[in-house]
């Protein structure tokens, strides 16, 4: 199934659909989902709605309304962007991490990031920030 829906798409992998047709063959139950109720501390949820690998910004809008109705202990934050592909990493680490070939390798992988340079470079650059003063803030605590 991978296969065939990396086929022809521009993406070097695409699982998305198999998630997706696996949640609609089995209702989900209590016992599937992440108790992200019981995460203590700083919580940042991040992703990206064009992650062709999993449904991230539905997974997280889960995670969020399960915190919105669950008694919980942690602060957290939720980052879900239009445009990011799966890697939606800050800008400086993945300047870090494939230095000087961050542009090639991200549109090599994803269509999207091909199809939307500029804004999932957005994307990365806004989470540096965020994430930059979400460390900021908790180092002061």
């Amino acid at each position: 199934m991978i296969e065939q829906e990396t086929k022809g798409t521009g993406n070097m992998l695409c699982s998305r659909k198999l998630f997706d047709d696996s949640e609609k063959a089995y209702n989900l139950t209590e016992k599937e989902m992440i108790k992200v109720e019981n995460i203590c501390g700083k919580l940042c949820l991040i992703g990206a709605d064009d992650d062709t690998l999993w449904n991230t910004g539905k997974y997280i809008r889960r995670m969020d309304e399960r915190l919105k109705k669950t008694p919980h202990k942690c602060d957290y934050e939720v980052l879900v962007y239009r445009y990011g592909t799966h890697f939606v990493f800050p800008e400086t680490l993945i300047k870090l991490l494939v230095p000087g070939f961050s542009k090639f390798v991200m549109k090599f992988i994803f269509k999207s990031a091909k199809e939307h340079a500029d804004e999932c470079r957005q994307t990365r650059i806004d989470i540096d920030l965020k994430l930059r003063k979400v460390m900021r803030e908790w180092n002061n605590m």
